[in-house]
């Protein structure tokens, strides 16, 4: 099942400088695997302060195992899609 997410937040909550908060999107791309999570884009808007995924994943359960504790860093909308 595909799924588009997009994380978002603002200038004032930016972690940009922060290497802990950085470091749990470094967690969650290695345990994606772990969690039957293909990531096949990540890509980001820095200005924007967005982020954008386009992932692989068999439910909605093992996308929250893989990015959970990112949700702490801003907003996480996670949309199931279909290719067109």
């Amino acid at each position: 099942m595909l799924w588009h997410l997009e994380h978002r937040h603002t200038g004032a909550t930016c972690f940009s400088k922060d290497e802990e908060k950085k470091a749990l999107w470094d967690k969650a791309m290695e345990i994606a695997p772990e969690n039957g999570v293909k990531v096949h884009h990540f890509l980001v808007n820095a200005s924007a302060h967005r982020f954008f995924f386009v992932v692989e994943a068999p439910d909605y359960e093992s996308l929250e195992a893989t990015f959970g504790e990112c949700k702490t860093l801003g907003e996480i909308e996670m949309t199931p899609v279909i290719s067109w």
